[in-house]
Formats: structure tokens, C-alpha cells, sequence
């Protein structure tokens, strides 16, 4: 993110004066995390006449770098309305708020943005899924990873005949979580609490989601837990998971482990003469054919692909269009990942729906 832009928000900051007043808003964020403050500061930076609000449930040091003359942060969403049919409501709270905080908000007449995941195993999605046909309403869930250049490229690739002969998958993720947020002690973070919806399934299902994107549903998966034992980690830090297709169809293996001392993250896609990697710490997609090598960088960055999802929202609301994953479209991922924990907990083969 822009520093000059944090800085020139921070400087201009306040807090709401009347907490009775009912507030009409552009954009309302729920919730207090970096994730947060990524989509205010984007909003601003797209739509700086905008209305805005932040829930925020619990009082913060850190409030003021939140608010500035166009912005309010309230406690109750009883407090906030949208101030048309374009407004939209970003939800940033744990994952195992979502739904709840979505169909509060959606039943106001809020477009959806909903961060992933979208839910997690057990809730219910039913009453929002049918609040938002009633109301006619846009979503969009926040896997962001599908607006960057290098995923789209991917995706064009295997469209083409001679690319879809796979023979298998390979996923893999090796980061530190406990290094993502420099300014928060880990174990107060959402990553480290499985009540908040924590742990290496939830955290690292962009890998789900595209899987899905690129490769289909598969038929069933299998997951298991690597982590390494550790009385004060209640997570799961590091699974293998085999996702099963037809006969036609690869193996899809994921590696996902948000514990490790290395950092990794890509798609490698084994064809008959050739292998496709897509690089997502480099940035990247590299194609081996024939002992040739084919590479190309991508100058996209990470906070460009926020941008244009928030676009990709908006765009749909305009126009009366869909957006490129729309709440009902996900629930296909979260079936996906509801069977990743249900594997992990039985030790067994699970069918996803």
C-alpha cells in the first residue's frame, strides 16, 4: 500500500460524534484486520467522495488510522444503511462470522463482497443465498487471486487442445504465518484460533478455489495431517491433500503448510511433452516443452488484484451483470473445503458435493 496515501488518511481522521445517528454509506467494512484496512485504503484511493463505515466490535488502539472526514467507525450495525442500490458491504470479520454478518447486512439492501472463505464447516448458507435472490443483489467472494495476470494466462493456456491432455497436478504452499502480520502477536490472530475459523485449510484455500477454477470439481478428496505436534498450536499447520477426478482426469496434490522455515508457493501441471508452473512468489509462468523453456513475468502486484475485484463488483452492479465468482459459484469451493475437513477429521476418502 501507498504510504503517502496512509498517511494523508491518517492525518485527516475522526471518530463518530453521535452514535444514535442512523448512517448512510457508500461502502461499509466489517471488521478491524489488515485486510481491512487494504480494501479502506483502496476505496479511498478509487472513490475518495465516497461515504464510508467501519464496524469495528471491539475498541482499538489503532482506531484513528481508520477514520477520516468521510469515514465513521461504528459498533452496531443496527447504525448503517446503504445509501442506494449500488452501496456495497465488504465483510472482513473471522470466517465464522461471514454468513451472519452478510445476511444482517444484505437484508438492508448491501451488495456482497465477502472475503474468503466464504463460511466455514456447518454454517448454514440457505436464508443469505435466498435474501440475496429476493433483493436481487451482487456478490463477489474475495478470492483475489483470480484477477492476476499470471491465473487468467493459466487459465487461457488450458483452454487450448493441445494443453488439456493432464497427467497430474502438483499444488504447493510453504510459508511462516506467524510472519504475515509484523505488528500482531500470532496467537491473538484469526490464523491461530480454529474458533475463528483458523488453520491451514481455511487460511490457504485461494489453492482450492483455483484448483476448482482451473481443473473442475473433483469427485472426492483425501487429507492428511503432517503438522508437527505442538501442545500450543490447536491447527492444523500442514496437510496433504489428494483430490480424485474420473479416470480421464488427473490427480490433483496439494501441499499446504503455513508452518514451514521456506517460502513457496505454485501450480505445476504435468502434460505429455510438456509442464506448466505457474510461480506465484515470482510472479510468474514458465512452460517446458520439449527442452525448451518459455517464461513470462507478470508486473501486476498483489494489491492490484484487490483493486480489481472491487472493480469487477462494481462493474456488475452498473451493469446488472455477474461478477467473476459470485456468492451461489462459491458455495462449490466451500463444499470442497467442508470435505478437505471432514477428511481430516475421519481419515477417510470424502465425496465432495
Amino acid at each position: 500500500m501507498n504510504n503517502g496515501l496512509i498517511l494523508a488518511i491518517t492525518k485527516i481522521m475522526r471518530k463518530l460524534k453521535n452514535k444514535n445517528n442512523k448512517i448512510f454509506v457508500d461502502y461499509l467494512i466489517i471488521g478491524s484486520g489488515s485486510i481491512a484496512f487494504r480494501h479502506l485504503v483502496n476505496i479511498v484511493k478509487l472513490s475518495p467522495k465516497k461515504k464510508i463505515a467501519i464496524c469495528r466490535r471491539f475498541t482499538q488502539n489503532d482506531d484513528n488510522k481508520f477514520i477520516n472526514a468521510k469515514i465513521d467507525i461504528i459498533q452496531n450495525l443496527d447504525l448503517v444503511a446503504p445509501i442506494n442500490n449500488k452501496s456495497i458491504a465488504i465483510i472482513c470479520s473471522a470466517a465464522t462470522m461471514h454468513i451472519a454478518d452478510a445476511e444482517n447486512v444484505a437484508k438492508k439492501g448491501f451488495n456482497l463482497l465477502i472475503e474468503k472463505p466464504l463460511t466455514v464447516p456447518g454454517v448454514k448458507t440457505g436464508k443469505l443465498r435466498k435474501i440475496c435472490k429476493e433483493l436481487k443483489l451482487k456478490t463477489l467472494v474475495g478470492y483475489n487471486m483470480r484477477f492476476t495476470n499470471r491465473l487468467k494466462s493459466i487459465l487461457n493456456i488450458l483452454r487450448k487442445p493441445q494443453y488439456r491432455n493432464i497427467k497430474e497436478v502438483e499444488i504447493s504452499v510453504e510459508t511462516d504465518f506467524r510472519k504475515w502480520r509484523k505488528n500482531l502477536n500470532y496467537k491473538k490472530s484469526v490464523s491461530f484460533n480454529k474458533e475463528l475459523g483458523g488453520g491451514v485449510i481455511n487460511e490457504l484455500s485461494h489453492e482450492i478455489d483455483y484448483l476448482r477454477l482451473l481443473f473442475g470439481k473433483p469427485k472426492k478428496v483425501t487429507v492428511k495431517d503432517i503438522s508437527n505436534t505442538n501442545s500450543s498450536f490447536n491447527i492444523e499447520t500442514d496437510i496433504i491433500a489428494t483430490f480424485e477426478y474420473s479416470e480421464k482426469h488427473p490427480i490433483v496434490r496439494m501441499r499446504l503448510n503455513m508452518l514451514s522455515k521456506n517460502t513457496t508457493r505454485y501450480c505445476r501441471v504435468y502434460l505429455d511433452d510438456s509442464t506448466l508452473t505457474m510461480d506465484h512468489m515470482k510472479n510468474s509462468l514458465l512452460i517446458n516443452k520439449n527442452r525448451s523453456t518459455q517464461s513470462k513475468y507478470y508486473k501486476d502486484n498483489l494489491n492490484d488484484s484487490y483493486i480489481r475485484e472491487l472493480k469487477n463488483l462494481n462493474d456488475a452492479i452498473k451493469s446488472n451483470s455477474n461478477t467473476d465468482l459470485e456468492f451461489e459459484e462459491c458455495l462449490t469451493t466451500q463444499n470442497m473445503i467442508n470435505a478437505m475437513h471432514k477428511s481430516l477429521q475421519s481419515k477417510k476418502s470424502i465425496a465432495i458435493r
